[in-house]
């Protein structure tokens, strides 16, 4: 019985990826903190560097996902220790940083919609169900309140939407590619998911010392590939 026990709590925290052929298949499951977070509720006002667009209408949606290794390397050690994401190296990859309404023709970021409503604290259901995507509670949080709310009823709509964006995508395994760069990494994700994603839909960005940052991918309010040149 303690043999069986012992077997159930290791396969739990494992990370369930699975790889084919240089493919990312599917994430079902990744490990969690041995405690999650009591309060991460957010404000906007509280934050100098925040504001408020409830004008800006919804034209397309655009899907952000961060890797991890570049985040995680960036953050001074005291910060990463703190970080759980950070802790687990082999454990995550890209996650979704966010999924963010967008108006077509604006001229800055501060005409996108942002921080439409001041909503509760995320319930820690929530946060266990989706966290494989997005694992840290302050940013499930804020996602949901600077971007989710501007367009999505629901948080539970929120987070449905961006896990079915995101289990769509096939994704390369950029562990195993040899000094990925934006082009390689963007060849890869279009050569995947041909024919649908196209190149126009789709922005690598990488760091000064060449290192992924971030891919982002954008959506129609079908959610279908469209061009990001909005």
């Amino acid at each position: 019985m303690l043999k069986l026990f012992v077997f159930v709590l290791f396969f739990l925290s494992l990370q369930c990826i699975l790889f084919t052929n240089g493919l990312v298949v599917s994430q079902t499951s990744c490990p969690l903190p041995p405690k999650l977070k009591n309060n991460y509720d957010y404000d906007w006002k509280s934050r100098n560097n925040e504001w408020v667009n409830t004008k800006s209408k919804t034209d397309y949606l655009l899907l952000s996902l961060s890797w991890s290794p570049t985040f995680c390397a960036s953050l001074p050690d005291r910060v990463r220790d703190n970080e759980f994401q950070c802790s687990r190296s082999d454990s995550f990859g890209l996650i979704v940083h966010g999924l963010w309404p967008q108006t077509s023709g604006s001229s800055s970021y501060r005409d996108q919609p942002r921080n439409c409503r001041n909503e509760q604290q995320l319930p820690t259901s929530l946060i266990k169900r989706f966290y494989c995507l997005m694992p840290d509670e302050d940013l499930m949080q804020a996602e949901w309140e600077k971007h989710g709310s501007c367009y999505f009823k629901t948080p539970m709509e929120y987070f449905t939407v961006i896990e079915n964006l995101f289990n769509q995508l096939k994704i390369p395994d950029i562990r195993t590619m040899k000094q990925p760069t934006y082009k390689t990494i963007r060849d890869a994700f279009v050569s995947l998911n041909s024919p649908n994603l196209f190149y126009s839909a789709i922005n690598v960005q990488m760091n000064q010392e060449g290192q992924l940052g971030e891919i982002r991918i954008c959506y129609d309010l079908q959610y279908k590939f469209i061009s990001c040149k909005q």
